[in-house]
């Protein structure tokens, strides 16, 4: 413990002097200014506690009281992470966020603390967003548009949203860069990467040195709004066929690498149950189309829009009534899958749907999990590890198994670490991303829907299909792969048309139960 307090001395007098040659002092701003800013981090990181390691009490007594005391020094600890976050903003607010959307693989004390940066993030002052406007497209604001709201619609880590309207009368969203954000991240990466070599120094079972490596690669991706509107027009390309998918069209003419201007769009929150009502939205409807788009993006076109938290997953009910249309928000984060992992991954959820425990084995190692594979698999799934064994389509998330997911994130937070640090780069953003899908079904009570596991199957089934078809190497081959193919998608597609018969005839049933109770009262 002496060991520990020292070395966080050291490095907490090392850094705050290195501030001002990091940072520089041309911003006197107090919340910008570097020592304060790596002041901050630094109180926070030494603030930490180590959570417990799993099974380091014998008595169950002792262990609960044990886990009580942690789980307070967890929330405490979020709490503190959650003030860092806000006072420096911009880099820190986008990990903040990263690791508030990992619901079912850190203690739910930071999920839920941290969750809140995907709503309540701080904004920039007006004349500043006017200026960088200015700045980026050489006109005054009032050239630009004929209306531009003062108070922006949304603020997010890096950027925030106003809406204007253009001189011809289109509605449209401006998306403007945070000031001094581009210049912070590198630096701000920086002093992560050496503040995670500390933590990891004092308490070597913690690795969360892929949270910086991420940061590292992602976030000049983010910075950059014309790759962001790139990624918007790919996206809209490949996936045309959903016709209830709607993407923002950018205006180029008026889009910089800090400015992106883009087709103004309305809707509810994914999340927002109680909007669904009022607007007659099919839940289930929305869940489907949620989980056939992203099935489709993963196991299909291995390019994945990775930031899909509510607020960038609007849902509005579509002209003449044809079902709720989904708007999807935000193409700053996407990840391009390698197709040996894609095809790896894929043969993985074939594995789990079936329950075959061999499979599961096989291609959770392929995947860097080693011998780690059934706790990959539940943080996969989501799901206790005899639920996947049993097979996760066999029934919903019980209240019960739920409890335990979230206990053993805790319990479990070394193994986890060590899990995240050996996996492919790719995996962690599908984790994420996961996870805040699952966070949206869990707000509409849609959670683990057949309909989802089979446009699951379905992608899976013509994905590796056609990688089979292109490394068939004659005609008979090529045909024998197409006719299984077929067999398998008409398989899935008998099986839900049994599914819906049965539904069908239980509400019928039920329907005539309560005209009946009715009718006798």
């Amino acid at each position: 413990m002496r060991r520990s307090i020292r070395l966080v001395s050291l490095v907490t007098a090392g850094l705050a002097t290195s501030g001002g040659f990091i940072y520089g002092a041309h911003s006197w701003d107090p919340s910008d200014f570097g020592v304060v800013r790596i002041g901050r981090a630094v109180l926070t990181i030494s603030g930490r506690a180590p959570p417990p390691a799993s099974g380091s009490t014998h008595d169950l007594c002792v262990s609960s009281i044990f886990y009580l005391v942690f789980s307070q020094v967890h929330a405490r600890s979020a709490r503190r992470l959650l003030d860092l976050c806000c006072a420096n903003r911009g880099t820190y607010i986008k990990l903040g966020q990263h690791l508030g959307a990992l619901e079912y693989l850190l203690p739910p004390e930071y999920t839920s603390t941290l969750g809140v940066l995907h709503s309540r993030a701080p904004s920039t002052p007006l004349p500043d967003v006017l200026h960088i406007i200015q700045e980026e497209l050489g006109k005054e604001t009032s050239e630009l548009f004929a209306q531009f709201e003062e108070t922006p619609l949304g603020a997010a880590s890096l950027a925030q949203v106003h809406r204007a309207v253009l001189r011809d009368g289109q509605t449209v969203a401006v998306k403007v860069q945070h000031p001094k954000v581009r210049k912070q991240s590198s630096r701000d990466i920086v002093i992560m990467e050496i503040l995670l070599h500390m933590v990891q120094t004092v308490f070597p079972q913690f690795d969360f040195m892929w949270l910086v490596e991420e940061a590292k690669k992602n976030l000049p991706q983010e910075l950059d709004f014309l790759t962001e509107g790139r990624n918007a027009e790919k996206m809209a390309h490949m996936v045309r066929k959903f016709p209830f998918l709607k993407i923002p069209h950018i205006h180029w003419d008026l889009s910089t690498e800090r400015v992106l201007v883009m087709e103004y769009m309305e809707g509810g929150q994914a999340n927002d149950l109680q909007y669904m009502k009022r607007n007659n939205i099919d839940v289930d409807q929305v869940s489907r189309a949620l989980g056939q788009m992203y099935s489709e993006m993963i196991f299909v076109h291995g390019f994945v829009h990775c930031d899909p938290h509510p607020g960038n997953v609007l849902v509005r009910q579509s002209e003449g009534s044809r079902g709720p249309e989904i708007i999807l928000l935000d193409h700053g984060l996407y990840q391009e899958l390698t197709d040996n992992f894609r095809l790896n991954y894929c043969h993985l959820w074939q594995a789990l749907l079936a329950a075959d425990m061999a499979g599961v084995r096989r291609y959770s190692q392929r995947l860097g999990a080693g011998d780690l594979y059934p706790l990959f698999a539940c943080m996969l799934t989501a799901r206790s590890w005899d639920s996947v064994n049993r097979g996760i389509d066999r029934g919903p998330v019980s209240t019960e198994e739920a409890q335990e997911i979230r206990s053993n994130a805790a319990a479990y937070l070394p193994q986890i670490s060590q899990l995240l640090a050996s996996v492919p780069r790719q995996m962690l953003l599908l984790l994420k991303t996961n996870d805040l899908l699952r966070g949206i079904e869990t707000a509409l009570h849609t959670n683990a829907s057949a309909s989802s596991f089979l446009s699951m199957s379905r992608c899976c089934i013509r994905a590796v299909a056609r990688h089979r078809r292109q490394t068939a190497t004659s005609f008979w081959s090529y045909a024998h792969i197409s006719i299984s193919e077929s067999l398998h998608l008409g398989q899935l597609q008998l099986y839900e048309l049994l599914l819906w018969a049965r539904t069908c005839w239980l509400r019928r049933w039920l329907t005539l139960l309560v005209h009946w109770i009715s009718y006798s009262i």
